[in-house]
């Protein structure tokens, strides 16, 4: 057995888990919120919606499954492969989504986003406690 780092083994099975988990993650969200979808366009809410759940979706499926299979490759038992796996998942997940957030190229797609609902909510809550009639 060798130390905490391992090998990843990926797969194409998880790379089509990804697709999949992205594409109905995506799509729920793009039917469920019909605002953001307005003020943005459905292109820019789409590419901005992506961006923001890629990282979750990669950090489970590709990051996590890759390195369970290496720590299974390595001789680990199960539990103990899927419990040393949760690190780099969550490591990959945390990194992710500080590079949707703040790196230029997909910080302008995912920026509008949040502005958008960040607009909307505070519409809302205006309406709930009456700032707005």
């Amino acid at each position: 057995m060798s130390a905490f780092v391992v090998e990843p083994l990926f797969t194409a099975t998880q790379v089509w888990w990804f697709a999949a988990l992205l594409a109905v993650g995506v799509a729920v969200e793009f039917a469920v919120s019909p605002r953001r979808r307005a003020r943005l366009g459905a292109g820019g809410f789409l590419i901005g919606s992506a961006l923001l759940q890629a990282p979750a979706a990669a950090g489970v499926t590709l990051v996590r499954g890759a390195y369970r299979l290496g720590y299974l490759e390595d001789g680990r038992g199960f539990v103990e492969a899927n419990l040393r796996s949760i690190p780099w998942m969550i490591g990959a997940i945390f990194l992710g989504r500080l590079a949707a957030r703040r790196l230029p190229p997909f910080s302008f797609a995912t920026g509008a986003l949040v502005r958008a609902d960040r607009e909307i909510w505070r519409e809302r809550l205006g309406r709930w406690f009456g700032g707005r009639r």
